[in-house]
């Protein structure tokens, strides 16, 4: 992929956030490189170079600059593919074969691919992602320099320490003297967004789903349980007061599941989306031009765990939000962990794979069909878990899942919006939906909906949320 030079000179001399992210400026006479809303003052065309991304600059030699900090910028929109191979890469296990394997593809296509989008190889882009991550968390938190180094994918001090002197030409320890922003005694860390991103509307909608004792949502943060394997710990989200970005704050067992919890926190949030895109492709229809122009921040909920997420899903079936939310509750409360060493607002964690197989519901208020569903979705979920860390395609999990008793394309559909992030997963037959492109008391068929849905793709997910969210701005 080549940039755009006129494009890029462009947007860096007007600073347009819209382009953060998406290319790097590097400047020859002080080698460093920025972020295209850099507030430094604009050096001479002659003297910059672009990058498609961070690490790209960084492997050239530039350092980061320390006004606009480049390991803060949004992350790149990529191919949905390459999205997902790049997210389940194992920071602390290199294995490229492995990681191609898992998604059906050879070596030498997973080095084109990265080639083509972020200019540099694979092994080189996720040596750079982690003196990336690494600088972030040197500059801006008190981590031990030893939690620091495991949490940023490095396999021992020796090695952690040589690549910070290589890259930065310092150790760790005078990185962190030159920082100018105050480090946090409790581990903060800056999530970039481009923006629009309605903060508050996404809090609405996480409030109204929470499950109270696992999470904790006020109308400025989010705060959950964390529990990973042997790790355990707590995270809260809240909105920085000046910049487009998230603050997470969080507290962990072990610092090792750092950049797996941070990938999972901006596709909970969806802070990765381009929402100039995706407005372009949506607001043909009157309809969805209408919801956008109100509510141009909206954007795609997502899930921290994709088994915790399919069992809400499952039990939301036919009931109400709120039925809903109070049975998981009365699960997590039943069968869920209590941890006394976390705030208790959020000490339940939601109960294991192993566990819940055990369970037997009663006094939860499900229907016998309902625990059945929920009994064949577990024995299912265990024996093909793969699926859903390297989920590719919609109408090959629909084939699968709707073949298990109990489940339908609308519960397929929505796991696949919300639990794996599928931008263009659509329940077509969703009352909501029919509801909001129901004109002049004809209700659409399906067939007319999945029609109209051709011209949204691949972005029908956000469809469906700015459908359901007209009909909450008619009330």
């Amino acid at each position: 992929m080549s940039l755009d030079i006129h494009t890029c000179e462009q947007a860096r001399l007007s600073r347009d956030a819209r382009f953060d992210g998406k290319f790097y400026t590097a400047v020859l006479t002080t080698g460093i490189f920025c972020r295209p809303i850099c507030p430094a003052r604009p050096p001479k065309p002659e003297n910059v170079k672009y990058y498609l991304s961070a690490e790209q600059a960084q492997q050239q030699g530039f350092v980061p600059c320390k006004r606009c900090f480049p390991e803060l910028a949004p992350g790149k929109t990529l191919p949905t593919t390459l999205n997902k191979i790049l997210n389940a890469f194992d920071y602390h296990d290199d294995n490229l074969t492995t990681l191609a394997n898992k998604f059906s593809i050879s070596t030498r296509q997973l080095h084109r691919l990265v080639k083509q989008h972020l200019g540099i190889s694979p092994s080189e882009y996720f040596q750079h992602q982690r003196l990336l991550l690494a600088r972030k968390l040197i500059r801006t938190t008190e981590l031990p320099f030893s939690d620091i180094c495991f949490a940023s994918g490095f396999k021992s001090i020796r090695r952690f320490n040589e690549a910070i002197k290589q890259q930065y030409n310092c150790t760790p320890n005078a990185l962190r003297k030159q920082s100018d922003v105050t480090p946090n005694k409790c581990i903060d860390i800056q999530l970039p967004y481009r923006p629009p991103f309605d903060w508050p509307l996404m809090l609405s909608f996480f409030q109204y789903r929470q499950i109270q004792g696992m999470e904790h949502i006020t109308d400025s943060f989010y705060m959950r349980n964390i529990t990973i394997e042997n790790c355990t710990g707590w995270l809260k989200v809240s909105h920085h007061t000046s910049r487009h970005a998230l603050i997470l704050k969080l507290s962990l067992s072990d610092y090792r599941y750092l950049n797996q919890i941070i990938q999972r926190v901006r596709k909970m949030f969806d802070l990765d989306a381009d929402m100039s895109l995706i407005h372009d492709a949506l607001a043909t229809t009157p309809v969805l031009a209408s919801v956008i122009a109100r509510s141009p921040g909206l954007r795609l909920p997502g899930c921290w765990d994709i088994l915790e997420f399919s069992i809400r899903a499952i039990l939301g079936q036919q009931i109400s939000v709120k039925a809903a939310t109070t049975l998981a509750m009365r699960i997590v409360k039943q069968y869920g962990e209590k941890n006394a060493q976390l705030p208790d607002e959020v000490g339940f964690s939601f109960p294991t794979l192993d566990i819940i197989q055990q369970a037997d519901f009663n006094h939860i208020g499900l229907t016998q069909s309902r625990k059945d569903t929920l009994y064949t979705w577990l024995n299912f979920f265990e024996q093909n878990k793969d699926i859903f860390e390297t989920y590719q395609s919609l109408e090959q999990l629909e084939k699968q899942l709707c073949a298990l008793k109990g489940i339908g394309p609308w519960t397929v559909n929505y796991i696949a919006m919300r639990g794996l992030s599928d931008p263009d997963a659509f329940p077509s037959a969703d009352l909501g939906i029919i509801k909001a492109l129901t004109d002049d008391q004809k209700k659409p068929t399906n067939k007319t909906i999945l029609a109209l849905a051709e011209s949204w793709r691949p972005w029908r997910a956000y469809a469906a949320i700015y459908l359901w969210h007209s009909l909450a701005q008619k009330d």
